[in-house]
Parts: C-alpha cells; sequence; structure tokens
C-alpha cells in the first residue's frame, strides 16, 4: 500500500497520443521530468527505452521490494506479455512503491492494449485519481486515443499529440480544447507537435520541442 500521503505534490501527470514514428515515445524520454527522477518505472512490453527490463513477474516484484525497502534509486522496466493481468500486476507494483515523500516517474507505453474506452478500473485506476499525493508522475503513450480510458483524459495536467489518424483527429482536438482540423497541419514522421496545457495549447516540432 502506498505510504506518506502529501498534498503538496502537484499534478503532472501527461499524455502522449501519436501513431508509430510520431516521436511520442521520444518526447516523454526526454521530458525533464524523466531526466532529473531518481525513480523512474516503465511498462513497455517492446523495450523501448534505455533502462533495465526485466521479463519474469517475480524478478521484477522483487527488484521493486528491494528499491522500496532500500529506499534507492532505480529505472527499470517491465516487459512481458501485454495482457490485463500483466498490467495488474505492474500497476500493483507501482502501488506497493508509491512513498509520498518520494517523486515516481510512472511510464506507461501503448495504453490501448492493456485499457479500455470506459472508466478506469483496478489498480490503474487508482494510480490514476490518487497517485499524485504518493508523488507518482504518470507519463502514459497511445496510438489509439479512443481506445483508452476516459478517466486519464480528465486527471492528466498536460497533452501532448503529434500525427495520428483523420479518425481520431476530431476526438483528440476535442479533448486538446483546440480548433477542428488543427491537427491535419500534423505530417507523418515530421515529429511535429501540439502541447495542451489546461487552456492553453501550443506548436512545437525537431527544433523545438513543448513540455
Amino acid at each position: 500500500m502506498p505510504v506518506n500521503p502529501n498534498e503538496k505534490h502537484k499534478n503532472r501527470h501527461v499524455l502522449a497520443m501519436g501513431k508509430s514514428g510520431s516521436g511520442k515515445s521520444f518526447w516523454m524520454m526526454s521530458h525533464p521530468l524523466v531526466k532529473k527522477a531518481k525513480r523512474v518505472i516503465i511498462w513497455d512490453p517492446y523495450q523501448t527505452h534505455d533502462v533495465k527490463y526485466y521479463s519474469n513477474l517475480q524478478a521484477f516484484a522483487k527488484v521493486v521490494r528491494e528499491g522500496v525497502q532500500g529506499k534507492k534509486s532505480f529505472r527499470i522496466g517491465l516487459s512481458v506479455n501485454p495482457n490485463k493481468e500483466n498490467f495488474e500486476f505492474f500497476c500493483r507494483c507501482v502501488w506497493a512503491l508509491a512513498d509520498g515523500s518520494f517523486e515516481t516517474v510512472v511510464m506507461v507505453e501503448e495504453l490501448a492494449d492493456v485499457s479500455r474506452s470506459g472508466g478506469a478500473s483496478g489498480t490503474w485506476g487508482n494510480i490514476i485519481r490518487v497517485g499524485r499525493k504518493y508523488g507518482l508522475i504518470i507519463m502514459a503513450a497511445t496510438q489509439r486515443p479512443q481506445d483508452i480510458d476516459k478517466t486519464l483524459f480528465t486527471q492528466v495536467a498536460k497533452m501532448w499529440c503529434g500525427y495520428i489518424s483523420n479518425y481520431d483527429q476530431p476526438y483528440v482536438e476535442r479533448n486538446l480544447g483546440i480548433e477542428p482540423r488543427a491537427l491535419s497541419k500534423i505530417e507523418k514522421e515530421s515529429y511535429k507537435h501540439v502541447l495542451s496545457d489546461g487552456d492553453k495549447w501550443e506548436w512545437g516540432g525537431p527544433g523545438g520541442m513543448r513540455y
């Protein structure tokens, strides 16, 4: 169970959306929050990032326990079959290490593979709704925005969007609060993107990433 709740932690959750090659994973890993973080834990079946990966659930849980008990820094990832049971296991590990005395970046790649389009459920729902006061900072990524839980859209502080399908554009534009057809200006593999921060949004690109 999480310990040491601290209401002083700000909401810094982010959601990155874009098709493969849009730059969302690069954006997350180059984010100042990730670079400075002493505790990073990643759900990533495809081993996208430069961290120590584990493909065995029990070995991963052991490292998490050691990190909690020793109050150590770590940058670890779980790379297993992306099903809901394994994702729940990952989320329980995150929930067990949550400590309001520390900040922990929780990165989730390809959320649509293990999420559902309704409200967030299980331990993932707890992480989204109350993880902030236990020092958790969610950085989630998806290629299919309409297939992930709606709870996350209501809880993130910022949303990043690169190149996405025409089908998803109207839905994302409404959630970002930007003008219709704005996302159609983003070309494939251009690394151009838009960042929404509450009521404000701005454009960025490979020469000027927005965080």
